[in-house]
């Protein structure tokens, strides 16, 4: 990250959706780093529907592939709060539903701007 870039909003509250501990550790402490105040992690869809239900967020991260499931149910649960959400993938996946198409994704691999850069596109940055 460049000094001259803007930080994120400070204290801001994420939700992020991983099933690969070492990607979910990595993008934590990237949003971390960029100021974001508390990160919650969920490895499953049940553990991130459940988080999404008891706790406040500013914004979420969704793995699109959580193992064997998707994380469809929580995306249209957060859009039903109005909690902004973006999509992580390895892959360019056809699992996004049409009525989720159009939030902002970030590819596997990642690095830190692409995770400001996501980060940004979901809370309506420029």
């Amino acid at each position: 990250m460049q000094g001259n870039e803007p930080a994120l909003p400070a204290g801001l509250r994420i939700l992020l959706v991983e099933d690969e501990v070492l990607i979910a550790l990595d993008c934590e402490a990237m949003l971390l780093g960029l100021g974001v105040g508390e990160v919650r992690r969920a490895r499953t869809l049940a553990e991130g529907l459940s988080l999404v239900e008891s706790e406040p967020f500013d914004a979420a991260i969704l793995d699109v592939r959580l193992g064997s499931e998707d994380s469809m149910p929580l995306a249209r649960r957060l859009a039903e709060l109005a909690i902004p959400f973006g999509f992580v993938s390895g892959l360019v996946d056809e699992a996004i539903p049409v009525e989720l198409k159009g939030r902002p994704q970030m590819p596997k691999p990642f690095n830190l701007e692409e995770v400001k850069r996501l980060i940004s596109a979901v809370l309506g940055a420029p």
